[in-house]
């Protein structure tokens, strides 16, 4: 059980940083963690399911949340409904005030997992991200964190798996409905792009028919039932790469 003092302490710490807060999500009082599943799902002591919006967290990440049990931490609301399962998609607020979510991120527990819900949040956990993978922190030190979009028998093993590829984009088919990026030739490797969604990735600087030859980094969940494809609705989910085109080398 937590004083009243011990409470009150908290909201003022979370008050005091509000503003930081409400540019991501809206900040809804405190609560403590009783349990934490295997796949990092957690339930509040007064029975709220909730999870991490807007990551796919590792492994390593339910054992950090397990260490939350029992202390109030700040609650914020990334979605004003739950989810399609019931669970409330938040992030958490440490004593301090800061994200719990940018701190897996930060330490390589997780990785961003763009959601529709958390799109606000994407611009700083996916800066987090970059240092996390330059410095080879958690998930990152293992050289089969991002797939090579070349790599069809890695890319095999992960169907239906939520996953990071990088390749050189070698075609740009345009469909009635669908933007394609191919990586591979027939049957290999592409990424899938609503027609409707390019004036959004326009906005955001992303020009889908110049991507020839460019290297990019794709995140989302591998489709493997028409060959490897992931299907992208929000820019954060393609990630240019820098420099000048390449066009003679392997993904």
């Amino acid at each position: 059980m937590f004083s009243r003092f011990a409470h009150l302490a908290v909201l003022s710490i979370l008050a005091a940083g509000a503003a930081r807060a409400a540019s991501c999500g809206a900040v809804s009082g405190v609560a403590a963690i009783a349990s934490v599943d295997a796949g990092g799902e957690f339930a509040f002591a007064d029975g709220r399911r909730a999870r991490l919006g807007g990551l796919a967290l590792a492994p390593a990440a339910t054992p950090a949340l397990k260490n939350f049990a029992g202390r109030e931490l700040g609650v914020e609301l990334l979605a004003p409904r739950p989810d399609r399962w019931g669970r409330l998609v938040v992030d958490l607020l440490d004593e301090r005030g800061n994200s719990v979510a940018v701190d897996f991120v930060l330490r390589g527990l997780a990785r961003v997992r763009p959601e529709f819900e958390t799109r606000s949040c994407d611009a700083e956990r996916l800066e987090a991200e970059a240092a996390a993978r330059a410095a080879e922190e958690g998930v990152w030190a293992d050289r089969g964190a991002v797939l090579n979009a070349g790599d069809r028998t890695a890319l095999d093993a992960a169907d239906g798996r939520f996953i990071l590829v990088a390749g050189v984009v070698r075609g740009v088919g345009v469909g009635r409905s669908k933007v394609y990026l191919d990586f591979a030739g027939r049957g290999g490797f592409s990424v899938v792009v609503a027609r409707k969604a390019e004036p959004l990735f326009a906005r955001r600087g992303i020009d889908l028919k110049a991507l020839i030859g460019r290297k990019i980094l794709v995140r989302g969940v591998l489709d493997d039932r028409f060959g490897p494809r992931i299907e992208v609705a929000d820019p954060s989910m393609i990630e240019p790469g820098e420099g000048a085109k390449e066009t003679n080398r392997g993904g």
